[in-house]
């Protein structure tokens, strides 16, 4: 069982949730398998290694930049004839809840904050984020005023550090949409194709995705999607991302007493009304009967479903 890092032990305080921090790993350092609750943004500013992610083992080198997702187990090995620098950028989403949010409608961002770990977890897709030497300056200039930043907490710190993150993450997902050799279009077979797209869908239901986006991600037009989406699942990309968001739905509402609206906003619904109407379509029923009936199963002793 991997070490679990907690955001109150790690980030600033539970009213600014991030922290910076630069580290030198002494040569043949080993840091063992763990995951957090936080997001954690890697940028290898020197020497080399190895990371193990969910199973994989993969070599990094300075000019490496990646994000690791909460909840994902992994570890580092530093090269035994060099040491390595990291910097490490630590947060939660909610920081930039509403950032994110619009930075979601930007294909180049999702390519990078979204699809690249998605593809870092098949040994045959290594997308991580390679920089030149050129860029490497340009990142390690930002990274530098977020340190100082953070360092001096001197008035307005935190306005400032969220609007350094917003533009460290548009300038990575440039660099990253420019720089990558790998990508999604490169698998010929079609029914493995629309498998990860499928795969990734689920993965983040949550997420404002749009069909132009995931059709941007397989390199075909909407229409051939569309036919071969259809083809292979039976359903429009909308239907198969509604189906997944109310299959999430039903758990939340079984296993938790949050309130329908903010439910609906989790998994990817701003408008309540929308939501209901979705979720009766799916289910035949409101989701506080829903709610209700799963209650009274939970309470004679009955199984969920």
């Amino acid at each position: 069982m991997s070490d679990v890092l907690k955001s109150d032990q790690h980030l600033e305080s539970e009213h600014f949730l991030f922290h910076i921090e630069p580290y030198e790993l002494k040569q043949g350092t080993m840091i063992p398998l763990h995951r957090h609750e936080f997001v954690e943004l890697v940028f290898i500013s020197q020497g080399s290694g190895l990371h193990e992610y969910e199973g994989q083992t993969f070599p990094i080198a300075a000019g490496d930049v990646f994000i690791i997702e909460p909840g994902m187990d992994h570890a580092y090995t530093v090269d035994q004839s060099e040491g390595m620098g990291v910097v490490n950028v630590l947060f939660v989403p909610a920081l930039l809840e509403r950032e994110l949010a619009v930075l979601s409608g930007v294909t180049s961002f999702i390519d990078f904050y979204y699809m690249e770990p998605f593809l870092r977890s098949d040994v045959s897709f290594q997308a991580k984020l390679t920089l030149s030497p050129r860029q490497m300056l340009d990142i390690r200039g930002i990274l530098e005023q977020l340190m100082k930043e953070y360092g001096n907490k001197e008035s307005g710190y935190r306005f400032l550090i969220k609007s350094k993150l917003i533009e460290l993450f548009i300038i990575l997902s440039r660099m990253y949409v420019n720089n990558r050799n790998h990508s999604l279009p490169s698998i010929q077979n079609d029914g493995e194709m629309i498998a990860r797209l499928c795969e990734f869908i689920k993965r983040h239901q949550s997420h404002p995705l749009s069909l132009e986006q995931i059709s941007q991600m397989a390199g075909m037009s909407q229409s051939k999607f569309t036919l071969l989406f259809r083809q292979m699942t039976g359903m429009s990309f909308v239907e198969f991302r509604n189906d997944q968001r109310i299959q999430l739905a039903k758990q939340l509402l079984a296993a938790s007493s949050d309130k329908i609206a903010r439910i609906a906003l989790d998994i990817g619904y701003e408008d309540l009304s929308h939501f209901n109407h979705v979720f009766k379509k799916l289910t035949g029923e409101t989701p506080s009967h829903y709610r209700k009936r799963m209650k009274g199963r939970a309470e004679s002793g009955e199984p969920r479903e």
